[in-house]
């Protein structure tokens, strides 16, 4: 009896390594046919057949103490040119350089290229929680993207714009009032996680109306609810699996503390915008006096569910404040490396200003050194990473000729830091951008917000706002970076500087 069940366990054992055996050669297999489909692009020769070019990222990654993915691309760039064939495991993606393959791709091309939803499903679902789900920046389906970027467009109109500068003033003036008080205690200061703060507050009052009194109060839970969720995104990112699969982390014995934190985020965002929406709904229905913002119109289009609304709001909330915040600590610290570059800055503001305290809108377009500040901060520290499509044709760029079902992408950094488009590219000059007319292909080199029909829906609202807030800011205070700050990246979802920005502030005399 002993020695049949022997046979039988030895059996199973045998048809289960037998089966794996047979998985992982059909892998090698397509392994094998994934490289031969791309062998005629130029890229670096591939360090390992199973996992591609990854071992040369690991190595990089090691010997620039922590350098990032789109910095390793943009070296490989400008040694194998503007076409450049990288493999990642089983995915072969190509890189492209120029401006006018971008144009071609991007733009020409746009309806041949698709989201891939193994990678856009993580940024909506954290370990199998609806948080963003599918929103504005995760939504692959065309035709829902298309008609709910028509619906938002509205509430990004210049028109309306004009409207929120008032709310950006009055965000400003709460964050002043904070600042001031790290002066008064004279300790450092991180301005990525200042900057944080008041651009939640921004987003939050003028496209929805509410109060997370994330300035003021330390206790507020919305800054670490959000921090948590952009970390559970990445947490999904890095681990190779479906984000269905990853679902199976919803269930407690499979949950470490950190994933418990990130899916509680989830949820607690998902409640909090539905709470919002539910009361809005009601405010509504009563015909209650209501603000015309983005959460009235989502509501009031009439086309979009509950969770449709939901998914709008959070992708919002979440996406309108990471960015800004992460490039106006970049452009701090730019501005306050470069003494030259602020001594200008604070002219103008004072030119424009004078003792005025209040931004108008009509002091945005005079406030022209503080844009060309901020366009220079975006070429040489883009904060959005454009993750990958995928091609559903074959097509021709560059003279190559690139398969049906490769990953295709480009980033702003590629041609932000390259010699070849930009003299001295490491040297922050606000004056490339005196006259932006003047410079060849400037949109197929320079689009910090995304290239093609998925640009980003509210790059003139960070503009807009990151001119109030920097205004402002430098008509009360002085900053000094502390020893040993650098520019160094810490390389996720978005890019934000590595070392924080970490500043002494100081309140300047009244005059």
């Amino acid at each position: 009896m002993n020695f049949g069940i022997l046979n039988i366990l030895s059996w199973f054992l045998g048809a289960i390594l037998a089966g794996f055996a047979c998985l992982f050669m059909c892998f090698v297999l397509y392994l094998h046919y994934i490289h031969k489909k791309n062998a005629h692009l130029p890229g670096p020769p591939r360090s390992s057949f199973i996992f591609g070019n990854l071992p040369e990222l690991w190595k990089y990654k090691k010997a620039t103490d922590g350098g990032t993915l789109l910095e390793f691309v943009l070296e490989k760039r400008l040694e194998y040119g503007p076409v450049l064939l990288l493999t990642w495991f089983h995915r072969a993606v190509v890189y492209l350089g120029d401006p006018s393959y971008i144009r071609e791709v991007f733009v020409n091309n746009h309806t041949h290229l698709h989201k891939p939803p193994f990678i856009y499903n993580k940024f909506g679902f954290i370990f199998g929680e609806r948080g963003m789900g599918y929103g504005l920046v995760t939504n692959i389906d065309e035709s829902s993207w298309r008609n709910r970027r028509n619906t938002m467009s509205a509430a990004f109109h210049r028109k309306c714009l004009k409207d929120f500068t008032t709310h950006f003033n009055d965000v400003s003036n709460r964050f002043l009032i904070r600042i001031d008080k790290v002066a008064d205690k004279g300790e450092p200061v991180s301005m990525v996680a200042e900057f944080a703060k008041v651009t939640l507050e921004a987003i939050s009052q003028v496209s929805f109306n509410i109060n997370t009194n994330a300035i003021e109060d330390p206790e507020s839970p919305f800054p670490s609810a959000v921090r948590n969720y952009l970390q559970g995104v990445q947490a999904n990112l890095d681990i190779p699996l479906s984000s269905a699969l990853l679902g199976i982390f919803q269930f407690t014995p499979f949950q470490s503390a950190s994933k418990r934190v990130q899916i509680d985020a989830a949820r607690f965002l998902r409640k909090f915008a539905l709470d919002c929406i539910s009361t809005r709904k009601k405010d509504i229905a009563e015909e209650k006096d209501v603000p015309n913002d983005l959460l009235s119109l989502l509501i009031n289009d009439g086309s979009l569910t509950s969770e449709d609304i939901t998914d709008e709001f959070l992708t919002v909330f979440l996406a309108g404040q990471e960015t800004t915040a992460n490039s106006l600590a970049f452009t701090l610290y730019e501005i306050l490396s470069n003494p030259h570059v602020e001594a200008k800055l604070l002219k103008e503001i004072k030119d424009v200003m004078g003792d005025r305290e209040e931004v108008k809108y009509d002091d945005l377009a005079k406030l022209k050194y503080t844009g060309q500040i901020l366009e220079e901060s975006l070429r040489k520290h883009p904060i959005a990473s454009t993750p990958v499509r995928i091609l559903e044709k074959e097509i021709t760029v560059g003279g190559y000729r690139i398969p049906e079902g490769n990953g295709i992408v480009s980033f702003s950094m590629l041609f932000g830091r390259n010699p070849e488009i930009w003299n001295d590219p490491d040297v922050f000059d606000p004056e490339r951008f005196a006259d932006p007319a003047s410079i060849p292909n400037l949109s197929m080199i320079h689009f910090p917000f995304s290239v093609g029909p998925r640009n980003c829906i509210g790059q003139t609202f960070a503009k807009f706002e990151s001119k109030v807030i920097l205004a402002k800011l430098f008509q009360k205070f002085q900053f000094k970076l502390l020893p040993n700050q650098t520019d160094k990246i810490l390389g996720r979802l978005t890019l934000s500087p590595r070392d924080g920005v970490m500043c002494k502030v100081r309140r300047l005399p009244e005059q």
